[in-house]
């Protein structure tokens, strides 16, 4: 089964760490997470995450911790936004989007998000 690209784990954890703070037991769960499946939308991306059976609940939380980043893409294009969804304490999916109706690029995250939140 596909793990989270580079580009996805930072996002993820980056949002984890600043929801929750380092020591988020979400971030057990974001370790042994697995890509169940990911579709690109045109404007987006739906990564849906399969979490192991035996990774710890989290207080049966349910949901949404968003974020943006810059891109190295010009405007239009030059922000997207992240949104992670928890569901009944175990982190669900993350969605990937652009603000207006832009085409989300085809190429590897790592190759035009910038890392630091917007």
């Amino acid at each position: 089964m596909e793990t989270l690209s580079p580009a996805e784990l930072h996002i993820t954890r980056s949002m984890l760490v600043k929801q929750y703070g380092p020591r988020s037991p979400f971030l057990d769960q974001l370790a042994v997470a697995r890509i169940e499946h990911r579709r690109i939308t045109g404007v987006g991306v739906f990564v849906n995450l399969l979490i192991p059976a035996e990774a710890a609940c989290v207080d049966q939380i349910n949901t949404e911790i968003s974020e943006a980043y810059r891109t190295v893409l010009a405007a239009p294009c030059d922000l997207v936004g992240f949104t992670l969804f928890i569901r009944k304490g175990y982190l669900s999916f993350l969605e990937g989007y652009t603000f207006g109706d832009v085409r989300w690029p085809d190429e590897l995250m790592e190759n035009w998000v910038v890392f630091d939140a917007a």
